[in-house]
């Protein structure tokens, strides 16, 4: 009868130190998220994802201070909506990580789980099916796209200037309608999808 209730106590020992340590990584990963975005993924080794909210807070720092310092006439309302941007990014980028400690802690216990598979192939089916997560041409195009961004707004040559004096405006307005054109193309096509099935 001991025996039963000290085999019992010792399974709730077991259980308890796992819940407080996936809790204990969730609060690590929202920490460094709070610190700097982007950390919180890295340490949660979602690189790509981490790396993009790096990328994006810089390449809006880098945009606010470009048009803000350079002498031409520009529209107050860019200059307000960029500053804007910097706390969506930062509270979706917590958010964010909230959302992916919970994924990241469910795969890996699922994975753990498999008791037919031997430890490397556990840690190498973890490992695929995280960078299966991150994969996709996106993160390359926001790579090139903010990179080349940025030596711009650092370099200031005179034909970029000469640019987005005349052209400013209007090229944010259209990145405006097309942003909003392929949010919309994007709901309505998963609004068939579900219709469909």
């Amino acid at each position: 009868m001991k025996k039963g209730l000290t085999d019992n106590a010792g399974a709730g020992k077991a259980t308890n130190p796992k819940k407080v340590r996936n809790k204990t990584h969730k609060f690590i990963a929202v920490l460094l998220s709070a610190v700097i975005p982007g950390l919180g993924h890295i340490y949660l080794r979602l690189y790509m994802r981490g790396l993009t909210f790096i990328l994006l807070v810089l390449l809006d720092l880098s945009a606010l201070l470009y048009f803000s310092s350079i002498g031409i006439q520009i529209n107050v309302p860019l200059l307000i909506l960029l500053a804007f941007c910097i706390p969506v990014i930062y509270f979706y980028n917590v958010y964010d990580v909230l959302q992916s400690a919970d994924w990241v802690m469910m795969r890996r216990r699922r994975v753990v789980t498999q008791s037919n598979m031997d430890k490397q192939s556990v840690e190498r089916t973890e490992g695929e099916r995280m960078m299966v997560w991150e994969r996709g041409i996106s993160f390359g195009l926001l790579l090139i796209v903010g990179g080349s961004l940025m030596v711009l707004f650092f370099r200031k040559p005179r034909w970029f200037q000469e640019i987005i004096a005349i052209y400013g405006g209007y090229s944010f307005a259209v990145l405006l309608v097309v942003g909003g054109l392929t949010l919309f193309g994007r709901e309505f096509w998963v609004m068939l999808r579900r219709k469909k099935s």
